[in-house]
């Protein structure tokens, strides 16, 4: 069964819910159409008690690579707020779907992309994928990323990803505990992956939710307060020199100058 959406395909085999970012062109980057399906993800899943494990992929060479900067920087402010509030939103609602999920990274995450990840109950890699928070980059936060991987005891990780803005391999992502796996090439990747869903998929519908529903609202209770208060500071920033002449470097191809202001 296959159901196309806007830059999202869905793809129900058995008991499996295979979810693809299909806008390969764009390295599959969060347009409002993908943020937006991403956000009816868990309803849909709420919804199909038939479905009791789902696999998140990319399209193409490139799993996610986080927010279109392109979108973004054509939109006034206001409409740049909103725009940035659902990126943020349908990254954290991953967390919401109500059965375990599994990131397939098929390529490289960046961004929204390693946060996309972030949000699966499991994450494996194909060897060549690159991750990375690149926020401060272009003078901006990766606010959801910040406080869900302090909340779930990656500091290290967090320091590591939030202060460089680098580029880091799947095999250096796995010795940090992030990934559960990495796999030669794609085939391999999506062999792994679907056995592991094969695996959840046998177990009983109404527990895995369950089990699902206990972890999900532990974690909403810990994330609320932080991410109010990360997004408080992020917003400080939005429009400042610096993150103005951050989107503008990356749009030009060049190295930003920082000011400071």
């Amino acid at each position: 069964e296959c159901i196309m959406e806007s830059f999202l395909q869905l793809e129900k085999d058995e008991h499996i819910l295979r979810v693809t970012l299909n806008r390969p062109e764009r390295r599959n980057a969060l347009s409002t159409p993908i943020c937006e399906g991403l956000l009816a993800l868990p309803a849909q899943v709420e919804a199909d008690l038939d479905i009791r494990c789902v696999i998140i992929t990319g399209a193409g060479e490139g799993f996610c690579s986080g927010a279109d900067l392109k979108e973004r920087r054509e939109l006034d402010e206001a409409a740049r707020w909103r725009y940035v509030e659902l990126v943020d939103k349908a990254l954290l609602e991953i967390e919401a779907i109500p059965v375990p999920t599994i990131a397939a990274v098929n390529g490289h995450a960046l961004g929204g992309g390693t946060e996309l990840a972030l949000g699966c109950d499991f994450r494996y890699s194909v060897a060549h994928a690159n991750f990375g928070l690149t926020e401060t980059g272009i003078g901006i936060i990766p606010t959801g990323s910040i406080v869900r991987l302090l909340r779930d005891g990656y500091d290290s990780l967090n320091s590591l990803l939030a202060y460089t803005a680098g580029h880091f391999p799947a095999i250096k992502m796995q010795e940090m505990g992030f990934l559960n796996g990495v796999c030669g090439d794609s085939a391999a990747l999506h062999a792994e992956a679907n056995a592991l869903a094969v695996q959840i998929a046998r177990n009983a519908p109404l527990a895995l939710r369950a089990a699902k529903r206990v972890k999900r609202e532990l974690a909403a209770e810990r994330t609320k307060a932080a991410m109010r208060q990360a997004e408080e500071i992020r917003r400080s920033l939005d429009d400042t020199e610096d993150c103005l002449e951050g989107l503008a470097a990356f749009a030009e191809k060049r190295d930003p100058v920082f000011k400071g202001r």
